[in-house]
């Protein structure tokens, strides 16, 4: 078939046309490639363009945990540096992989510190580069976090039980927790060397002695010296009207317990005081320092709410409250 010059003339326009559709195409994939490059590698936390890494840990870590791995755009043999930290004791860092992990754990306290900080100095000798790591402390339950054998009791219970814990365990509460107060008695008071007398018969005993409940507290855990075995009907109560009355129960009837000395946490309270407060505990043969000079305390025959007799001594209890609440 012939053509005209005026035809291929015609034609020019198309081809022009198209090739520069074609053009801008292949234009549009290759920017839209460089893109989504960019995208993908400033997400990673890790990558050497990033001068800012950001970590979420859950709070109570172990010594040693690894927070993140430092990594740098420099060429040759880098070394890197903690320059500085928000908290002291916080991380360590291995200067050779970059690994930053961390020190003393009791800082990464959510209560306490929410964002710990550091700055990390990547070097090659010849060039340096500064990375700042944010570790975000995911808050968690501090009373699960500090028993051990009875993990799984206080995990399987209901909100408002009471619940069995060793000694042990009853002083990492009253040693760790955040901002802990003693109610009831104090340390001094409690541990004193004089002999322990036993009630007979049911009593609720409240201390007299200074060692009250502050306001906007949460009472978590308590301890109590017995003299019976198997009791099942052994109360705590509360009240923020005076020593001697308006005392109402919190939480449910503690579990049953023998004779000796007896530790017990209280799961998920969500009410605190409202104002300073006493503490008092219903029980069967309950142990106390009688006759201690400069003491007293209120009691009352059986499970009641109003304290009417005084006696000179000491209630063998001790309750542990804190102003934060740190558990589900």
């Amino acid at each position: 078939m012939n053509f005209s010059k005026k035809n291929h003339e015609d034609l020019k326009p198309k081809i022009i046309y198209t090739s520069r559709i074609l053009i801008g195409f292949f234009i549009i994939i290759a920017f839209l490639t460089i893109i989504v490059s960019c995208t993908s590698k400033d997400n990673n936390n890790d990558s050497p363009s990033n001068s800012t890494i950001e970590v979420s840990v859950d709070e109570n870590p172990s010594s040693g945990y690894l927070v993140t791995t430092i990594a740098s755009h420099l060429s040759g043999d880098v070394s890197f540096s903690l320059t500085s930290e928000s908290i002291s004791q916080a991380f360590t860092l291995d200067s050779n992989s970059g690994e930053l992990r961390v020190a003393a754990w009791q800082v990464y306290d959510y209560e306490v510190n929410p964002i710990i900080t550091a700055t990390v100095s990547a070097s090659n000798g010849t060039d340096t580069e500064n990375k700042i790591i944010i570790v975000n402390l995911n808050n968690t339950d501090d009373i699960w976090f500090f028993l051990n054998s009875s993990r799984d009791g206080y995990a399987n219970a209901s909100a408002g039980e009471w619940i069995a814990i060793t000694e042990g365990e009853y002083n990492n509460l009253a040693n760790n927790l955040f901002e802990v107060a003693k109610c009831g008695s104090t340390d001094s008071q409690y541990n004193r060397n004089d002999q322990i007398s036993y009630d007979s018969n049911y009593y609720t005993y409240a201390n007299d002695n200074g060692a009250t409940i502050a306001g906007q507290s949460y009472l978590f855990a308590f301890k109590y010296t017995c003299n019976q075995d198997n009791l099942t009907n052994t109360k705590v109560k509360l009240s923020s009207t005076s020593v001697s009355e308006g005392y109402t129960d919190i939480g449910s009837n503690v579990p049953m317990h023998n004779s000796g000395e007896n530790y017990f946490v209280l799961k998920g309270n969500s009410n605190p005081t409202s104002e300073t407060s006493y503490m008092a505990v219903s029980a069967e043969r309950f142990g106390y320092f009688s006759g201690t000079s400069g003491f007293n305390f209120k009691y009352g025959n059986f499970d009641v709410n109003e304290l009417p007799y005084n006696w000179t001594g000491i209630a063998l209890y001790q309750g542990l409250t804190t102003t934060t609440k740190q558990w589900d």
